[in-house]
């Protein structure tokens, strides 16, 4: 029996470490009431940050918690159980998404086929479109944050950037390679769905010619750099990339509109209802979602 003194809320078992982060380690979890198991992102414990700083810190984790309850019922986002602190750190509990980082899938498979491809971005659009409708932008979209469930469904973690679109930002954002230029530092502008547009866009890119765009922005991009290097740019296939290019055009009006644009792009490459599967699948393979 474990006491409860050493249970996260008095409620959730700690296991195994399987991630971390700026402000906090992501552990597997036990539900002693239900047995079932969660995630439970869990502050990391101060060094040398000032009060003030470790407690903004601890709010930028139950404000990951509050956005994620805010998503409650949109089946690609994990569900939100609770929050509060445990020997003074900040903490919250989710639902945990069991299956494959995206990034470890693709990885190994690229370049993707263009139908497995759009099964991947189109299942995002479906998420990203009700996530919008709830006035937040995600602001971290990414392979590493994209599990793909054994049946072949998309789940999109980590809310711990979102933000409502036109708030002021007081620093840069996300993640360098799928980052817009418009997170890149303080936005008096705040961001837009569209900064979730340009991430698709480098994900598309990077999963269908081997490359993210703008030399893969490690730093940011010279004025003069181009999408893609000439011989590269050539790679993308025909089919999709005129609006490909539109995803990541660096002003934001530029871009789609919507994600539901992308997704109405997409629809001729999607499989239908009842297809084969693909000749070289991914495993796990997302174009399952479309085909059954």
């Amino acid at each position: 029996m474990t006491r409860s003194s050493n249970l996260v809320l008095n409620r959730f078992e700690l296991l195994n470490q399987v991630g971390s982060g700026g402000q906090g380690e992501l552990f597997a979890g036990r539900d002693t009431e239900s047995g079932r198991k969660v995630a439970v992102k869990l502050q990391r414990p101060r060094m040398f940050e000032s009060e003030g700083h470790y407690a903004e810190m601890g709010e930028e984790i139950r404000a990951e918690g509050a956005h994620t309850q805010a998503l409650a019922s949109i089946r690609g986002i994990p569900q939100f159980i609770a929050s509060g602190s445990y020997r003074k750190q900040s903490c919250i509990v989710l639902e945990f998404v069991d299956g494959t980082v995206l990034y470890d899938a693709m990885i190994k498979a690229r370049p993707l086929r263009i139908p497995t491809a759009a099964a991947i971005i189109g299942q995002l659009c479906e998420i990203l479109h009700l996530v919008h409708e709830r006035s937040l932008v995600h602001r971290d979209v990414k392979p590493e944050n994209i599990i793909l469930e054994p049946d072949g469904r998309v789940r999109l973690i980590d809310m711990g950037l979102a933000i409502a679109p036109g708030v002021p930002t007081e620093m840069g954002s996300g993640t360098f390679g799928y980052a817009p230029p418009e997170q890149w530092q303080a936005n008096p502008d705040g961001v837009t769905p569209q900064s979730d547009i340009f991430a698709l866009g480098c994900m598309l890119l990077e999963m269908t010619v081997m490359q993210l765009p703008y030399a893969g922005m490690t730093g940011r991009p010279d004025p003069d750099c181009p999408v893609l290097p000439a011989e590269r740019l050539r790679l993308v296939p025909a089919e999709i990339r005129p609006f490909a290019l539109r995803m990541v055009e660096r002003t934001p009006m530029n871009r789609p509109a919507n994600v539901r644009e992308i997704l109405r792009e997409l629809l001729p490459f999607l499989p239908s209802p009842g297809a084969k599967p693909p000749a070289k699948p991914l495993t796990p393979d997302p174009t399952e979602y479309y085909r059954n």
